[in-house]
C-alpha cells in the first residue's frame, strides 16, 4: 500500500482554510456511520475536492475517496493522490475500455484489501460533481462495488452501505454551513439470496435505496420556487445554529423533505415573509432568535494587537487568491478545490510568517501561545465580519413596534409548521 505521507500534512495544512470557508458543520445521524465493520458511503456530490475534506478531516474516521480514474493516469500524480488516500474509479468517459477496466480491476483488489481491514470507502455516486442544489442521475458504481465484494468473500463480508447526504448553503463563499445526514445502513448480507438471485436486482435495489435517502435529505432548490426554497434552506440553517460550536452532532431540525416538496401555498407564506423582512429592514436570524457568537468575538478583541493584522494579510490573500482562481479557471466545478489548494498553501505560508515575526519579541512557550492566538484570533475575526449584519439588524429588530414584531413571527412559525 502506498505510504500516506501527503494525507497528514494536508490534514493539518487544510485545518486553518477550513476554518474560515466552513463556519458550521453538522453530523446528524452518526449512529449508522456504522463502527467496527467495513462501511462504503455512497454520497452526493455537490462540490467538487471539498466533498472529501469534510469526511476524511472532519468525520474523525479513516476514510479513503474514490476519483475520476483519468487523474491517476500520470505516475507522479497518481502516487500522490494515492498517498492522500484517494483511488482511482474509471468512468466510461475517463479513458479507453481496455485502461478503464484494468484500472477498475486493480481499484476491486484495492477495495478489497481495504474492506477487509474494516476501512470505509467513499463513493460519489452521481458519478460528477456540479456546484448547485440539485441531483442527479446515480451511476452504478456502488451497487457494482457491494455486489462485488460480496461475490469475492463468498458472500461472507459483512459491508455496510451508508446512504450519505451532504448539503452546502452556498458554494464558493467563506463560512459555509455544512450539513451530513447518514442514512440507515444497508447491511448486505441480508440481501445474499437476491444477488444470488438476480445479480441486477441486488445492485437497483443498492440503488434505489440511495435514491431515496437522497430524495429526502439533499437540498434541491434547482426547478420551481428557486429563491423561496433557497430562503427556508437558510431558515433551516438559522433554527440549527449553535454559536459555540463548529461541529455539532445533534440531530437536525426541519425537514428537508417537505422544504423540497414546496407548493403554492408554502410559497406565497415564504414571499410574504421575505417582503415584511425587507420592508423592516431584519433578517430572519433575528426573528428565528440566532444568538450571537459573543466568544469569537470576545476572542477576536482580547487578541486584538496581535490577530487583527493577520486578518488582515489574511483577507488580502483570499481576495487575491479568489481573484486569480475565478480569472485564471473558467469551470465552475473545480473553482472551490482550488481556492481550498491555495488557501490551504497560503495558511501554511501566513503561519510561518507569523511565528517567524513573532520569535523576534517571544520565546518557548510564549512564542507558540501568541503565535496560536494571533491564528486562532484571526478565524475569529472571520466569524465576527459575518456575524456583525445580525448584530446590527438586531438592534433594529428590538426597536420595532411590539404588533410587527409578533406579526413576523408568527409568519415565521407558519413556514417552521409547515416543514417540521
Amino acid at each position: 500500500m502506498t505510504n500516506e505521507w501527503l494525507f497528514h500534512i494536508c490534514r493539518n495544512g487544510l485545518r486553518l482554510p477550513l476554518g474560515i470557508y466552513l463556519r458550521k458543520i453538522h453530523f446528524e445521524n452518526v449512529q449508522n456511520f456504522t463502527k467496527d465493520v467495513p462501511v462504503l458511503i455512497a454520497c452526493n456530490h455537490p462540490n467538487s475536492f471539498l466533498d472529501g475534506v469534510i469526511f476524511e478531516h472532519i468525520s474523525g474516521r479513516r476514510v479513503y475517496t474514490l476519483a475520476r480514474g483519468d487523474a491517476f493516469m500520470k505516475p507522479v500524480a497518481n502516487y500522490m493522490l494515492r498517498s492522500m488516500r484517494i483511488m482511482p474509479i474509471f468512468r466510461a468517459t475517463d479513458a479507453d475500455t481496455k485502461i478503464a477496466r484494468k484500472g477498475n480491476a486493480e481499484t476491486m483488489d484495492e477495495l478489497y484489501e481495504r474492506f477487509s481491514l474494516k476501512h470505509c470507502i467513499l463513493i460519489f455516486t452521481e458519478g460528477i460533481a456540479y456546484p448547485e442544489k440539485a441531483l442527479r442521475r446515480l451511476k452504478k458504481g456502488t451497487g457494482n462495488i457491494a455486489l462485488e465484494m460480496l461475490k469475492r468473500s463468498d458472500y461472507t463480508m459483512d459491508l455496510h452501505v451508508v446512504p450519505t447526504a451532504l448539503n452546502y448553503t452556498d458554494f464558493g463563499k467563506q463560512m459555509q454551513t455544512v450539513h451530513v445526514s447518514y442514512g440507515e445502513p444497508i447491511r448486505l448480507l441480508d440481501y445474499v439470496d437476491l444477488l444470488k438471485e438476480d445479480e441486477k436486482a441486488f445492485m437497483d435495489m443498492v440503488t434505489e435505496k440511495v435514491q431515496v435517502k437522497f430524495e429526502s435529505d439533499v437540498v434541491i432548490t434547482k426547478g420551481d420556487y428557486t429563491e423561496e426554497k433557497e430562503f427556508v434552506h437558510d431558515l433551516m440553517v438559522n433554527e440549527n445554529y449553535r454559536p459555540l460550536v463548529h461541529k455539532s452532532m445533534r440531530p437536525w431540525k426541519l425537514s428537508i423533505a417537505k422544504a423540497n416538496a414546496m407548493d403554492e401555498g408554502l410559497a406565497t407564506k415564504v414571499k410574504t415573509y421575505q417582503a415584511g423582512l425587507k420592508k423592516h429592514k431584519v433578517l430572519d436570524a433575528n426573528i428565528g432568535r440566532r444568538s450571537f457568537d459573543f466568544l469569537s468575538t470576545l476572542l477576536a478583541i482580547f487578541t486584538f494587537g496581535i490577530s487583527f493584522p493577520v486578518y488582515l494579510v489574511w483577507s488580502l490573500l483570499i481576495v487575491g487568491v479568489k481573484a486569480l482562481v475565478e480569472a485564471k479557471f473558467k469551470g465552475i466545478v473545480f473553482r472551490d478545490s482550488v481556492k481550498i489548494g491555495f488557501g490551504m498553501i497560503a495558511g501554511m505560508f501566513l503561519t510561518i510568517c507569523v511565528f517567524v515575526t513573532l520569535s523576534f519579541w517571544f520565546s518557548g512557550s510564549l512564542l507558540f501561545l501568541t503565535g496560536v492566538l494571533s491564528i486562532y484570533g484571526a478565524i475569529c475575526w472571520f466569524r465576527v465580519k459575518e456575524s456583525l449584519p445580525y448584530l446590527r439588524n438586531e438592534l433594529r429588530w428590538y426597536s420595532l413596534a411590539d404588533d410587527i414584531r409578533q406579526d413576523l413571527a408568527d409568519q415565521r412559525a407558519s413556514i417552521v409548521a409547515d416543514i417540521s
